[in-house]
């Protein structure tokens, strides 16, 4: 369970996020939709501890992360997985190698046993036979597939995911979010994406967190929301 209270962050003067209040359940599908500049992302940095707020409080498995000193963080991160919104690859290692980076620099695996890891990954998330290619050979949806395989590779217990469909054609941003889904559901983790892809978020959510001027106005299963009465949430999911 991941319970946010009262988070509060400004930028330069500028209130991004608002008192923020959220639960998120064990090995639930949470998207967290909104216009661009809302505070999605920054929700999202928060709960990985990328950022820490000007109040509030975030606890992960009981422990408040906001609190901790980077090295207990780390500790912390070890268990989570995030796919960064351009992938964040390393241009200068195959897909395998940006894949089994998480284990050599945070286990003391023998090299046999991460080539196996990383195999099972890679097809998991049917990458396999572009395990040899550079970042700069592939398409768009394999360097997502490739990041989404790097962020489970630690068996992660959750995965936060920053706009995972952006910058795809609706062919491959279907895919990738049907593979978010999947490797959910397949890993029992517990699924953060922040996006603004509607028609794709309203697929794969068991709920959906509605974000505006840095506060949640809505939150439901996608029947609840299109469902819902207030205007704001009836123009956002029609737009």
């Amino acid at each position: 369970m991941i319970n946010i209270r009262g988070i509060s962050k400004s930028f330069n003067g500028q209130l991004v996020l608002d008192r923020i209040d959220l639960d998120i359940v064990d090995g639930e599908i949470l998207v967290i939709l909104g216009e661009s500049g809302a505070g999605k992302s920054v929700l999202l940095q928060h709960l990985i501890g990328l950022f820490r707020p000007d109040q509030g409080r975030i606890n992960i498995g009981g422990v408040d992360i906001t609190k901790l000193p980077e090295r207990e963080l780390l500790k912390i991160r070890k268990t989570m997985g995030y796919l960064f919104q351009q992938g964040a690859l390393y241009d200068f290692m195959t897909v395998a190698e940006n894949a089994a980076f998480p284990l050599r620099e945070h286990t003391r695996l023998k090299s046999k046993d991460i080539k196996k890891k990383v195999d099972e990954v890679l097809k998991l998330v049917d990458l396999e036979k572009a395990s040899a290619k550079y970042p700069s050979e592939l398409s768009g949806g394999m360097k997502k597939r490739a990041a989404l395989a790097r962020a489970i590779i630690m068996d992660s217990k959750v995965i936060f995911c920053d706009e995972p469909t952006s910058g795809l054609d609706p062919i491959r941003s279907k895919d990738i979010s049907d593979l978010i889904r999947n490797v959910s559901r397949q890993l029992k983790c517990t699924t953060v994406v922040a996006s603004h892809d509607i028609p794709n978020s309203f697929r794969i959510a068991d709920r959906i967190a509605l974000i505006r001027g840095g506060r949640i106005v809505a939150l439901g299963t996608p029947r609840q929301l299109r469902d819902s009465e207030d205007p704001f949430v009836q123009e956002f999911i029609k737009a």
